[in-house]
């Protein structure tokens, strides 16, 4: 008895010891490459022409002498990979089509009427949320590029643009790809808005920290007076700078609606877009946190002081 109880606790300590390994090993793997395979970026996605963008004939040509230089693996973000270009000045953004695929377990057992049920709730939920994300690309392409800094969108496959896309991955391993195969964004290259500022103070420049603030209201005003809103609200982390004014970075949730036409609807919008900033300003430079506050209250008023931000969380935004 004695015997086979060691042998069943030896077994078990065994398949503990391999499912440590293997799950040590997986995180490690995902760590080493963010999670980042080519499959992970290409789709089967057919022509839609709702997601088609138009630009002038001589745009082919400038896209591809952006193209023709090698991309480096940068970052990613909630819903999209980042690569930089060689001569820094761009980004090249692939949508992390696994986040917009119902989990592998639901496709195997998908034979079983109650598993399909579910695959098909969370496969339409899914292709939802992937539209409103071709969508807002579009938004900022065609109407947001220069508060954006988007070059060039590529949201269905194509033959015009002929041109192989090189890239390297987290790793350093070498892909090429053919860039018609693949829906992409191209952005210019931002600097992020809080260490921008950092670098103003720093060197004695609060006069054009307050432009940049002034410049970044003036924007989110302007997008709202048109129709358009920003719905992440995660400003210091979705907001860059080019040459002095700011863009944001993250154009994954724009919405062309009425009602941010609004005034109480983008007063609280606004607020809201601008608490968790003004706090990290009161605590690193409180000269801008003032500045910025009276800004907001020549366009909000003394009702401001009453408000209460109503934020978006990551997890509300995630698939």
């Amino acid at each position: 008895m004695v015997t086979w109880i060691q042998r069943q606790a030896s077994k078990l300590i065994a398949l503990m010891l391999v499912s440590t390994v293997l799950y040590g090993a997986s995180r490690l793997y995902f760590q080493l490459t963010a999670g980042f395979t080519i499959g992970n970026i290409t789709s089967n996605l057919s022509y839609d022409p709702q997601r088609e963008v138009s630009y002038p004939s001589e745009m082919s040509h400038q896209v591809r002498q952006v193209l023709k230089q090698p991309f480096h693996y940068l970052g990613k973000g909630c819903q999209s990979y980042v690569f930089v270009s060689e001569d820094g000045q761009y980004v090249i953004k692939f949508l992390k089509y696994q986040r917009f695929r119902p989990q592998q377990f639901l496709n195997t057992l998908s034979f079983l009427p109650p598993v399909e049920k579910i695959r098909q709730k969370k496969l339409a939920k899914k292709n939802e949320k992937l539209n409103n994300l071709f969508s807002s690309w579009k938004i900022a392409s065609e109407y947001l590029a220069k508060e954006t800094g988007v070059f060039f969108v590529h949201l269905n496959k194509s033959q015009h643009l002929n041109q192989q896309l090189v890239i390297f991955d987290k790793l350093g391993l070498k892909h090429t790809l053919n860039a018609d195969d693949l829906e992409f964004m191209i952005q210019k290259r931002a600097r992020m808005l809080c260490p921008t500022i950092d670098e103003y103070m720093q060197n004695g420049c609060a006069n054009k920290a307050k432009t940049l603030l002034s410049n970044l209201l003036g924007m989110i005003l302007s997008e709202y007076e048109r129709g358009f809103a920003d719905n992440d609200h995660a400003l210091m982390q979705n907001t860059g700078v080019i040459d002095g004014y700011p863009v944001h970075i993250d154009v994954g949730q724009f919405e062309k609606s009425d009602r941010f036409s609004n005034q109480i609807e983008y007063e609280i919008e606004l607020f809201s877009k601008m608490y968790k900033f003004r706090i990290w300003l009161a605590k690193k430079y409180p000269e801008l946190e003032s500045f910025l506050t009276e800004r907001l209250l020549d366009v909000i008023g003394p009702k401001m002081w009453e408000m209460t931000p109503r934020l978006k969380t990551m997890d509300e935004a995630a698939l």
